[in-house]
């Protein structure tokens, strides 16, 4: 069955929509316009206040570095000043050498604004710069939430919440004592150890390491940080064995961090600031056995072997293992192995200076670690191949164990 045949709308019907389609079309289109006009002016505004938050951060930087106290603080709001200016103290203690900082984007408006910030901060007169791919980890750099008020054209800090991990060397927050010598620094929580007690052996140690320190990476200072129960507790874990350890914070950066509850002891300062000596510049290699090995000769390198507490350790490995004279040995986690390879590592270091010399040793220590060459590409600089090298240090060691 047909139905009746459609009837168009009258002309002046058709007319009144059309009209009132344009109407809205153009009351739609003017409230997209508007409202993307209001984002882009958001966003506008948003990126002006990042600048100056920022430019506020580097002038604060710059009053840092040249140890302009209050060109630090005139951009804090005074409830802040305490906090700001102990981080100021701690920072020039450990010789701040860079203030690198970073803002995510802020939110608020207003005067009222907020943003995350990221400043790398470098130390002991290291000259360092932030790069695209370079490694910078959470014991070098300050995070924090920040809080701003706009007025003017400048921005005044109210707030700063500091988050993440305080790591080995609470110096972000926590009040420091320091004390300098010609090659180190000295620093400990403002109620604990005393440092200068700590300072000549220090010094002693320093000096040491320097034997070992390549030209490109010599320290500025080395950092020795004297760390309370707490700390250590936090710091080390369940490792009650240890009494030292270097915290590396970058490649050109590192503290050596010391259980205080002991006394001064030289030859374990010796050893931490003989790592720094030697792995400065590199973020270090999986060759432990040179690592360790060199670390423990800059210790007990002037001493004779038969003076050298770990022998004994050194005999039983070499009786439980059956040694055969390879010098690389792989590295154990475990603490019953530990004291054996930390041993043997250094019975292999030392018979490479006394047979090679130090110079010799060093260049290879560098192609091993720094370079991350193997042994039988390394060995070349003492003249002869690795195999024979080995060979030459079997008989030497196993007489010094004798």
């Amino acid at each position: 069955m047909t139905g009746p045949a459609p009837v168009d709308a009258p002309p002046h019907r058709r007319k009144r929509w059309l009209a009132a389609i344009a109407v809205l079309t153009v009351l739609v289109g003017g409230v997209s316009i508007v409202a993307l006009s209001r984002t882009r002016a958001a966003a506008a505004r948003a990126q002006a206040v990042q600048r100056t938050i920022r430019a506020t951060l580097e002038e604060q930087g710059a009053a840092l570095l040249r140890g302009d106290e209050a060109g630090w603080l005139r951009a804090a709001d005074p409830s802040l000043v305490p906090q700001l200016r102990r981080l100021y103290a701690n920072l020039h203690g450990f010789e701040v050498s860079a203030w690198l900082p970073r803002t995510a984007p802020p939110t608020g408006g207003g005067q009222s604004w907020s943003a995350e910030v990221q400043v790398r901060v470098c130390f002991a007169r290291t000259a360092c710069r932030r790069t695209a791919d370079s490694y910078v980890p959470h014991d070098e750099v300050i995070t924090a939430r920040t809080r701003w008020r706009l007025a003017g054209g400048r921005a005044v800090l109210t707030g700063f919440d500091q988050v993440g991990p305080a790591g080995a060397v609470p110096w972000k927050q926590d009040a420091l004592r320091f004390v300098g010598g010609t090659r180190t620094v000295v620093a400990a929580p403002h109620d604990g150890t005393q440092p200068a007690a700590w300072l000549p052996a220090a010094e002693n140690a320093a000096r040491a390491a320097d034997r070992f320190a390549t030209a490109a990476h010599r320290p500025g200072r080395y950092l020795i940080y004297l760390a309370d129960p707490d700390d250590w507790d936090a710091a080390i874990g369940g490792d009650h064995e240890a009494a030292g350890f270097v915290d590396r914070t970058s490649e050109q950066t590192a503290f050596a961090v010391m259980d205080a509850s002991g006394a001064p002891d030289e030859r374990l300062l010796a050893h931490e600031l003989g790592h720094i000596a030697t792995l400065l510049g590199t973020l270090g290699g999986h060759d432990t056995w040179a690592i360790e090995g060199m670390a423990e000769y800059i210790a007990y390198g002037g001493v004779p072997v038969a003076a050298y507490p770990r022998l004994a350790d050194a005999r039983r490995h070499v009786a439980r293992t059956a040694w055969t004279g390879r010098l690389d040995l792989p590295w154990s986690a475990e603490a019953a192995d530990r004291s054996g390879l930390y041993a043997m590592a250094y019975l292999a270091v030392r018979c490479l200076g006394a047979t090679y010399g130090d110079r010799k040793l060093a260049a290879f220590f560098t192609l091993l670690v720094h370079e991350g060459r193997t042994p039988d590409l390394a060995a070349p600089v003492f003249g002869v191949p690795w195999d024979r090298v080995q060979d030459a240090c079997e008989p030497k060691i196993r007489a010094w164990l004798a």
